[in-house]
């Protein structure tokens, strides 16, 4: 039993009305900004990156 072309056209019209409106509903609502960072945390951040990153090389290291 095949589908006729008008139940396959509006079949296609109606998914494409819903996928249309699924795009437009979640792509409507804007994220929120994030706070800028001030220059104190981001050297603190980088501070705690670096001194984490020597731990691991230190871990890593084989002792002689």
């Amino acid at each position: 039993m095949a589908w006729s072309h008008v139940a396959t056209h509006s079949t296609a019209i109606i998914f494409s009305a819903f996928m249309a409106g699924a795009m437009l509903v979640g792509c409507s609502s804007t994220p929120e900004p994030q706070p800028e960072s001030s220059k104190q945390e981001i050297r603190q951040d980088s501070d705690r990156f670096f001194k984490k990153m020597n731990q691991e090389e230190g871990q890593k290291s084989p002792s002689p």
